[in-house]
């Protein structure tokens, strides 16, 4: 059986994610905001069985998108093709609205992509789980690799290709954090 976890690279989700493992076979896709448009094509090749949808709240990549589209800032021409310009001339109101949209189109665009597989979506309000202690740094991670205590507490974007993340290494640069180990080519 193939589950794949799908989250976002938020320093609060790696044990979240860690938590929602089942099996040593489990794919875990690590984004920023638990972006599936971004990773669609790539998603294609997967055969899997079940998936585990973690968008949460208090999302920075989700106020990014309410930052361009509500107050007009100006974002990266690949940040705006790859996150943000899913989200216009959607209807929300609220940073709270757009995170549930969020969850809502990711959704959608998975039962699209794996008609056969069992959908989870759980938006994790950040305020009831256990928050470690940040760290201002980030990995590229394969799929397949778990977690230590060194990991806990920082950024983890996880991709089978460092192609596939481009606009979400720009978004941890931008955010200010240091690239501490890559296992991405």
């Amino acid at each position: 059986m193939v589950r794949l976890i799908i989250s976002c690279m938020d320093y609060r989700l790696s044990q979240e994610v860690m938590n929602r493992v089942k099996d040593e076979n489990d794919i875990i896709i690590r984004n920023a905001g638990a972006n599936i448009y971004e990773l669609k094509d790539r998603l294609k090749g997967i055969n899997a069985d079940e998936v585990v949808f973690l968008p949460h709240t208090d999302c920075a990549a989700m106020k990014l998108v309410n930052s361009a589209i509500k107050d007009g800032k100006d974002v990266d021409k690949e940040i705006e093709e790859k996150l943000v310009s899913q989200f216009r001339g959607k209807e929300f109101s609220s940073l709270q609205e757009l995170e549930k949209l969020n969850a809502e189109i990711g959704e959608k665009m998975l039962k699209e992509i794996f008609p056969n597989a069992k959908i989870t979506t759980e938006l994790i309000d950040v305020n009831k789980i256990k928050i470690p202690q940040k760290k201002t740094r980030y990995y590229l991670l394969k799929p397949q690799t778990r977690y230590n205590d060194e990991i806990i507490g920082s950024y983890v974007i996880q991709a089978f290709d460092k192609e596939d993340v481009t606009a979400d290494i720009k978004i941890a640069e931008s955010l200010g954090l240091k690239l501490e180990k890559s296992e991405l080519g």
